[in-house]
């Protein structure tokens, strides 16, 4: 082997050596880029996760205060109930004592009615004792309401009391001693005189509650008694009404 050749050969390795080396040097340069991204992208991704596990955080936060707020306000209305149920209970208690209170009340008052319809000038009969017969029957039902029951005692109150403030005029069946039936026309002063008149206008009585009777009345006395129903209907005017009088216990006519 020559200088040449021998130093030729030298060299070649040499070469080769060198490419070697800038071979790995480039790997690892590319190897530790590529290392150097991967970490950035590992670094964003857990920025991404951390920002989302935040926000997560915030709306856990945010439906546990609504949460919160919702179970304090379901607990002021589970309080109010408990107070309304007390009152309600209360007063239910109250009504009952008051029932058994009024039950009798209202009993007496009723009799005290009938005795009143039975016992009275016979005017307007059958309405007045349905309408007794009526609250008996109402009193009796307890599906009506005791508020109820109560209105309607009153009400039938304030109509008695009623017919002793006015004066009324009506048609209606007169039932004879004799037991028989004519429709005449009746004429009611308040609560002090029952007149009738038969509708030719020539007979007529007066009522004597003492003794649960009608009194004839004298021819002399038709023409006024004519005059007085006209002005109870209305179809006069207003006026002075001279009418013979049935006194209780044995007064003049």
């Amino acid at each position: 082997m020559t200088l040449a050749v021998a130093l030729g050969l030298l060299i070649s390795q040499s070469d080769g050596f060198a490419a070697e080396k800038l071979k790995r040097a480039i790997d690892i340069e590319v190897a530790g880029q590529k290392a150097a991204g991967n970490s950035q992208k590992s670094v964003e991704r857990l920025d991404d996760e951390s920002r989302k596990m935040l926000e997560e955080y915030r709306l856990l936060s945010q439906q546990l205060q609504r949460t919160k707020l919702a179970n304090d306000d379901l607990q002021s209305q589970v309080e109010r109930q408990s107070d309304e149920i007390q009152r309600i209970s209360a007063e239910l208690k109250e009504i009952d004592r008051m029932r058994s209170e009024l039950d009798p009340l209202m009993q007496q008052m009723l009799e005290t009615l009938a005795e009143l319809v039975a016992r009275d000038s016979p005017f307007l009969s059958e309405e007045r004792e349905a309408r007794v017969a009526s609250l008996q029957g109402a009193n009796e039902d307890r599906s009506i309401e005791i508020s109820e029951r109560y209105r309607q005692l009153l009400e039938a109150y304030q109509i008695e009391a009623d017919y002793g403030r006015n004066i009324e005029a009506y048609q209606a069946q007169l039932v004879t001693e004799a037991e028989q039936q004519k429709m005449v026309d009746f004429l009611r002063i308040g609560r002090v005189a029952l007149f009738y008149q038969t509708l030719d206008g020539k007979a007529g009585g007066v009522w004597d509650n003492q003794n649960r009777r009608w009194i004839s009345l004298d021819a002399s006395h038709m023409t006024e008694l004519t005059r007085s129903i006209r002005i109870a209907r209305k179809q006069l005017p207003p006026d002075l009404m001279v009418l013979p009088m049935r006194i209780p216990e044995g007064g003049s006519r």
